[in-house]
């Protein structure tokens, strides 16, 4: 603190506070002056402290949420994934039906076959044989 270049206040206590302070600083050894800058340096420090403390918190509090914030949008990609699958699955049943109404047996196991060696060929295309992309 002597150090540091200071500023001067002027503050008016009442006789009761003064007169504590004044007691206080004679036992300490001190004079009013110094108690009274070490209290206030002191009292900021702790409030400094406390703001940090606090704003380290409130972080710790909006990272808590951006998390749960990215496990629900996460959670949300899952199900969508789920139900354009089911939605795909669903609509090839239908329309295989259909053509094996219209079509017959035979025609429609042409077109299965054909489909699932294009999906093979993608597959192998994507990340070589076994169809994992490396």
């Amino acid at each position: 603190m002597s150090q540091e270049s200071k500023r001067t206040y002027t503050i008016r206590l009442p006789e009761t506070v003064a007169a504590q302070v004044e007691k206080k600083a004679e036992s300490s050894g001190i004079a009013p002056t110094t108690l009274i800058q070490s209290l206030v340096v002191d009292t900021c420090a702790r409030l400094a402290k406390t703001a940090i403390g606090g704003a380290a918190s409130s972080a710790t509090g909006k990272f808590d949420a951006l998390s749960k914030v990215c496990e629900r949008l996460q959670q949300n990609a899952t199900e969508r994934h789920t139900q354009l699958l089911f939605e795909v699955v669903k609509t090839r049943s239908a329309f295989l039906h259909a053509l094996d109404q219209n079509l017959g047996e035979p025609a429609v196991d042409e077109i299965i076959e054909a489909s699932e060696k294009t999906a093979r060929d993608y597959i192998a295309r994507l990340g070589g044989e076994g169809g994992t992309r490396q």
